[in-house]
């Protein structure tokens, strides 16, 4: 090769001319965003491979694909446990079993739409986790500037739970439409955002608590009281699951009144604490890492340890959100995390925190700063989180309990 014609020269030439050579940030989001989901996959089928299963956890009047066909075990891999309660709803509804009516609508409806197998599911979350994903790289540029933006984004797709992402759950669908909502906030379109907040109430009951960051920034504004109106579109996606259940089991509450069967119960969140700490210290000093994997029945109990751990870290990253980033982004985060406190599990009372922190995503907002501030901790973090992260696709691809 010429030294008219070298690398370094050409590379002053693209340089020169804006560097026009250089990929568009969308194409270098969706090549991380795509990096990422491709080592998920290839993980979990590594770990279904060659690691012991746990018993696969089926719902009542739903089959399970047999574990015997290769193609149904891999794509089931990412339907266990609520997965198929999401694949049952899409294919047979909520007839007949309220204990059901705990999932909410919309995604298992969208799943439906697309066939009501583990690949529509799959499908609708990569696609749901690709838009919520750029959206958030938006949100947090306009917010925190360009390096902050990459950052954040970085911190959610490698988070250790982030495979919710890749699997049969709404966590991808909750992460679109509440990113898409609090980013039509920032561009004070308030109608719009509490539209998607209606929508997403029909997701998650996360969906109904994006109402406190529009209703603070209404406030902070001094909009026009015409525009609080708007509020009135945040619950639409919730009372319309309300009005069926009603219809259909004669209790519009009966998604609230069966969670009890799912362990589930009112307390303090100082109570619920306090039990997480016990239950942390006692399970740390019984945990085996050698019987993690075991067969047989799933160790549930032992996600004490990872629960503990996972909600101090999102209490942590939600403090630096309060001090560097605006109310209506902090608010929205308090509220998610506020939940599971209020609601925790008999025997696991922080039961899936890992999963919860992906609905607060603006922690990763805040990991985000962290990050561009102390760019030197960046990659450690990064490698511990892909370490652990792949730990857990391990145990969530062979059935044991994670979140």
């Amino acid at each position: 090769m010429s030294r008219a014609f070298s690398t370094p020269k050409l590379l002053d030439a693209a340089r020169a001319k804006g560097s026009s050579l250089r990929p568009s940030p969308i194409a270098l989001l969706i090549g991380l965003a795509a990096l990422s989901r491709i080592l998920i996959f290839e993980v979990a089928a590594l770990a279904f491979r060659f690691l012991p299963h746990a018993w696969v956890q089926s719902v009542p009047g739903y089959l399970v694909p047999a574990a015997g066909y290769w193609s149904q075990s891999l794509l089931g891999v990412w339907a266990h446990w609520d997965g198929y309660w999401y694949l049952s709803i899409a294919t047979l509804g909520y007839t007949g079993r309220s204990i059901a009516t705990a999932f909410f609508p919309l995604y298992p409806m969208l799943v439906h739409l697309l066939g009501s197998t583990a690949l529509s599911g799959i499908f609708v979350s990569l696609l749901c986790f690709a838009g919520g994903a750029w959206l958030l790289f938006l949100l947090a540029r306009r917010e925190l500037g360009q390096e902050a933006a990459w950052y954040s984004v970085l911190s959610l797709i490698f988070f250790p739970s982030s495979f919710f992402f890749n699997a049969v759950y709404p966590e991808a669908l909750v992460l679109l439409l509440s990113v898409a909502s609090l980013y039509l906030v920032s561009l004070r379109r308030y109608t719009w955002a509490a539209l998607v907040a209606g929508i997403a109430s029909a997701a998650s009951v996360n969906g109904l608590l994006l109402g406190l960051p529009i209703l603070i920034s209404l406030w902070q504004e001094r909009r026009p009281w015409r525009e609080w109106a708007s509020l009135a579109l945040v619950p639409l996606g919730l009372l319309a699951y309300m009005a069926y259940l009603d219809a259909r089991f004669g209790n519009p509450l009966t998604f609230q009144s069966v969670q009890a069967h799912w362990g589930r119960s009112f307390a303090l969140p100082w109570v619920t604490l306090w039990q997480a700490i016990r239950d942390f210290a006692q399970h740390l000093s019984q945990l085996d890492w050698g019987h993690l994997f075991a067969a047989g029945e799933p160790l549930v109990g032992m996600s004490n340890v990872w629960n503990l751990i996972f909600a101090v870290l999102g209490i942590a990253l939600l403090v630096l959100a309060i001090r560097r980033l605006r109310p209506a982004l902090w608010s929205y985060a308090v509220a998610v995390l506020l939940i599971p406190l209020f609601y925790p599990s008999t025997g696991v009372p922080l039961m899936s925190s890992p999963r919860f922190l992906l609905s607060a995503w603006p922690i990763f907002l805040a990991a985000g700063v962290l990050m561009a501030e102390r760019p030197r901790w960046s990659r450690p973090a990064l490698w511990v989180s892909i370490a652990i992260g792949a730990l857990f696709v391990a145990l969530f691809a062979t059935a044991h309990w994670v979140a």
